[in-house]
């Protein structure tokens, strides 16, 4: 019990720390929701058709207006938007209401972008080491392991816009998530994929996160 109580207060820095890493910012879509991009998904979702609205939401969201963002995903979802303007709206949402409390009350926006949008998995996933329970870090792996890496341990993840969750971070949630269920070996291969990731490791998020996969697995 003092083991697991240790481990979520341990956790609860962490999430914390993760979820306020850096402003968030949007990306460039096009004139008034017209634009192209040349991305592969491989590196996040691309923009079909950016919309305005949306740019503006994330606008919002770096400047920590959170509720005026809200108000600008709202809008694209009721002007009959595209099913990527729709996910990226609903993502919009789930890291507004993230930022305007903890990541797990962006859950049921994120629920409802994550088969379109790779920065919605990984806001779901980050949702669930929230809430830590076993079905919870089962759920994380899920996300990031299968969906999000399609089961290549090494999956590389580049948000769509500036979550603060970088590709190291992805990792380092990963590897909590195996050695939270007890599977030592795969967290040691996705801590260790990590520090490869990362040119800066002390002091940081991921120093923070590494340290508790650490002791999970001694």
């Amino acid at each position: 019990m003092e083991r697991r109580a240790t481990m979520k207060k341990h956790l609860g820095v962490i999430l914390l720390a993760l979820s306020l890493t850096v402003g968030l910012t949007g990306c460039t879509g096009g004139v008034n929701g017209e634009g192209d991009s040349d991305y592969s998904y491989n590196i996040g979702t691309p923009i079909v058709r950016g919309n305005a609205f949306n740019d503006q939401g994330w606008s919002y969201i770096e400047k920590g207006q959170y509720d005026s963002s809200i108000a600008q995903f709202n809008k694209v979802l009721n002007d009959n938007p595209t099913d990527d303007e729709k996910a990226e709206a609903n993502n919009g949402i789930g890291w507004a209401k993230a930022k305007l409390g903890q990541l797990k009350d962006g859950m049921p926006w994120f629920e409802k972008a994550k088969d379109l949008s790779n920065d919605a998995k990984v806001g779901l996933a980050g949702a669930h080491l929230q809430l830590a329970s076993r079905s919870d870090m089962e759920r994380v792996i899920d996300l990031l392991y299968k969906q999000l890496g399609g089961e290549d341990a090494h999956f590389k993840y580049v948000s769509r816009r500036n979550n603060g969750v970088s590709d190291a971070e992805a990792h380092a949630m990963l590897a909590y998530a195996y050695a939270a269920t007890g599977q030592d070996e795969l967290a040691r291969e996705q801590l260790d994929y990590a520090k490869e990731l990362s040119p800066v490791w002390d002091g940081t998020t991921l120093d923070q996160i590494g340290k508790v996969v650490e002791f999970l697995m001694q």
